[in-house]
């Protein structure tokens, strides 16, 4: 499939907090001593050449609420996703009947605006998911330098952007699933505002929290590959 506009907004927490979010046998993978990162992604796609399988290309947005594990298969960072909202109602059936994910339909819209070097002098995000949402945010750096608590850029992308498989929970048990993208190169961008009440619902920010992200990474466009049938954890 092809992604665009994709914006990931990272709150860095004790993992004590990630921890009770997760099934038996997955652990929170380690950023720092004592804290794990959980994100939302945000991002428009477009189910071209999605799945390996024969299908028109159906444009769909999607926003996930996602967490670090450590692969019990490598010892690698892997994704776990909490919960997904598909901006479509048949897109969302489609993606909950093939995979198990636990998919909701979930209104929203990106806006997104660019200069003329391409750069992102407004993002803006404001939809619906257990609560009205909204995020603004704006570019600040054409390029990742650095990015605490990492020793590098390549080990802060390695754990963000860049996992090659993750895991969900789907028909009372856990499946794995494998994904391939090219290494992401992201831009750097500021929180101008932050409100996402279902963070609240699930218990691991506070309001004032989420108003506050630890780093906000926007990537303009990527192909992005799904690898199923995924395999079954348990």
């Amino acid at each position: 499939m092809r992604l665009k506009d994709m914006l990931y907004v990272s709150y860095l927490l004790p993992q004590e907090r990630i921890a009770g979010l997760l099934p038996r046998g997955l652990r929170p993978a380690p950023a720092g001593e004592g804290k794990a990162f959980l994100s939302l992604v945000i991002f428009k796609g477009n189910t071209e050449k999605a799945f390996h399988i024969p299908a028109p290309p159906i444009p769909f947005d999607q926003v996930n609420i996602r967490t670090y594990v450590i692969d019990p298969h490598n010892g690698e960072v892997a994704v776990y996703f909490i919960r997904c909202g598909i901006n479509g109602r048949f897109i969302t059936f489609m993606y909950k009947t093939l995979s198990g994910m636990p998919v909701e339909h979930c209104p929203f819209e990106i806006t997104a605006e660019t200069g003329e070097e391409g750069e992102y002098g407004s993002y803006r995000v404001e939809g619906n998911w257990h609560g009205r949402f909204s995020i603004a945010a704006a570019q600040t750096a054409a390029a990742l330098t650095g990015l605490d608590p990492f020793p590098g850029v390549d080990e802060a992308l390695l754990y963000l952007m860049d996992p090659l498989s993750g895991f969900y929970p789907a028909w009372g048990g856990l499946k794995r699933l494998e994904i391939f993208h090219e290494p992401l190169k992201p831009r750097v961008c500021r929180a101008v505002r932050a409100s996402f009440p279902y963070l609240e619902n699930l218990g691991v920010l506070s309001a004032g929290e989420i108003e506050k992200p630890h780093n906000l990474l926007l990537v303009p466009h990527t192909p992005f590959e799904i690898f199923l049938p995924p395999k079954k954890e348990r």
